[in-house]
């Protein structure tokens, strides 16, 4: 019995993980796009009117270190240490591997800018998932 309580409990958590890394849910509208960074778009720009997550694949096509950048404007929570319009944060991807880079939420009206890092080719896979009926626009330098 106590084996199937825990099975229960590790079940329950991991529900608990998918919901919460933004996971569409039955009415979502769903919306990809697939970008390479450093070889044919500079930046990716991901907006929608309403609410959203934004969920990052990616993989380094060099044979040397790579990455992402996610710049988004100012957290609602910064800590002392934040300072400027806008937040910032470089997530590795080593070379010639695929990561998911997780999810990051914003506000409707935000933009969330999407680049490479390190000056490496990463290609991008973005999935969007935002409110049934909200326009959601990627546009790339």
């Amino acid at each position: 019995m106590r084996y199937f309580i825990k099975q229960l409990i590790i079940l329950t958590a991991l529900v608990g993980v998918i919901l919460a890394a933004g996971c569409a849910r039955p009415g979502d509208k769903i919306v990809r796009g697939y970008f390479g960074l450093g070889d044919h778009e500079r930046v990716v720009h991901v907006t929608s009117n309403e609410d959203f997550h934004l969920n990052i694949w990616a993989r380094n096509v060099e044979t040397s270190r790579g990455g992402v950048q996610i710049t988004t404007p100012a957290s609602q929570f910064r800590g002392s240490g934040s300072s400027g319009p806008m937040d910032g944060l470089v997530l590795d991807v080593p070379a010639q591997t695929g990561v998911d880079l997780g999810s990051i939420g914003a506000q409707g009206s935000e933009t969330i800018d999407i680049s490479n890092a390190f000056g490496a080719r990463v290609t991008v896979f973005l999935t969007v998932s935002t409110a049934d009926g909200a326009t959601v626009e990627m546009t790339w330098e």
